[in-house]
C-alpha cells in the first residue's frame, strides 16, 4: 500500500476527500518525523515502535585498491513490531 491508495481507503472510510485525506496523512508523518528528530520513540500500540539510532563510523576496505576508507557515522530509523502485530493472522 502506497500513500495515495492509503488516501484512497481513508476519504472512503470517513467520507472525506482524497485531498483531505493525504493531509491528515502528511501531518500525520510529520509528527512521527519530528519526533524522531527529538530523538523521542514514536510507539503506536499493537503496531510497533519506531526509534532513531544512529550507526557510528567505522574503517572498511575497498575491495579493488584495498585501501582503507571511513564511513562517516549516519542515523537511521528502527522499527520494532509489537507483539499484536506479529499475532496477527495472515489474509
Amino acid at each position: 500500500m502506497n500513500h495515495g491508495q492509503l488516501a484512497q481507503a481513508i476519504a472512503k472510510e470517513f467520507f472525506l476527500s482524497e485531498p483531505d485525506a493525504a493531509a491528515i496523512i502528511d501531518s500525520i508523518l510529520a509528527k512521527i518525523t519530528g519526533s524522531l528528530r527529538k530523538d523521542e520513540r514514536v510507539y503506536f500500540r499493537n503496531f510497533g515502535s519506531f526509534v532513531k539510532v544512529v550507526h557510528p563510523g567505522h574503517k572498511v576496505r575497498h575491495p579493488k585498491t584495498g585501501q582503507l576508507i571511513w564511513i562517516p557515522a549516519r542515523p537511521d530509523v528502527d522499527f520494532n513490531p509489537a507483539k499484536g502485530l506479529l499475532k496477527a493472522k495472515r489474509r
